[in-house]
């Protein structure tokens, strides 16, 4: 993947968190509100490590 559809995909995970976390506090509470949550923090937490925090593997070695 290259970097802006990173940066893309990272910024819809982000509004997708404020939606889910929107509709647990005004709503009626449900499941699948919280599943989701748990789902999008692990795409955030992922997608951040990926962005800025994985180290550039060396092709070729040898």
């Amino acid at each position: 993947m290259n970097k802006t559809f990173s940066v893309i995909l990272l910024l819809v995970i982000i509004i997708n968190t404020i939606r889910y976390l929107y509709y647990i506090f005004t709503g009626p509470v449900e499941a699948y509100f919280f599943v989701m949550l748990a789902i999008n923090f692990a795409g955030l937490g992922l997608g951040i490590y990926y962005l800025f925090f994985q180290k550039k593997q060396k092709r070729g070695r040898g």
